[in-house]
């Protein structure tokens, strides 16, 4: 624990609503560059495909059948808007935290109750041990999630 807070967990095991809600798994619909999509997990899920049919596919997908159908992908290095990055790279997260970022604008009671946890530290404790090699490891993720929180402190977003 930092400072005495007790951390809030951003996971879709979490024991706090704001917490499962805030996870890339939370039923959160949002458009991105003229794509909806069911949750931010489906949103990741599709960059590990290249092909338009299951982006698509996969863009409608709640976030647990999105975890489990990019489960298939053997992708490292992906393609968004002609622009051609690796899984996992600076590029990657970034366009991940927009993804974030346009959740939290469709939804703003989510980003003011996400904004009204802060200071506390975030983490992300799931139900199975991180993957060797994951492309969003668990302090890159609490990274781009304790930045928009700022973000959203800083514009007010707590009131």
């Amino acid at each position: 624990m930092s400072g005495g807070l007790e951390p809030i967990n951003i996971s879709s095991a979490a024991e706090e609503e704001i917490g499962r809600l805030m996870s890339n798994f939370g039923a959160t619909p949002f458009t991105l560059d003229g794509r909806r999509y069911a949750s931010v997990e489906s949103f990741y899920v599709g960059l590990k495909f290249l092909d338009e049919e299951s982006r698509a596919k996969v863009a409608g997908m709640p976030g647990n059948h999105a975890y489990a159908f990019g489960k298939s992908s053997t992708l490292k290095e992906t393609e968004y808007r002609g622009q051609r990055f690796a899984l996992g790279g600076p590029e990657h997260h970034a366009l991940v935290a927009r993804a974030i970022r346009a959740k939290l604008n469709k939804h703003p009671g989510l980003a003011r109750d996400f904004a009204a946890t802060h200071p506390r530290p975030i983490v992300h404790v799931t139900r199975e041990p991180e993957r060797p090699g994951t492309f969003m490891p668990a302090f890159a993720f609490c990274r781009i999630l304790t930045e928009i929180r700022d973000e959203l402190v800083a514009k007010g977003a707590t009131s």
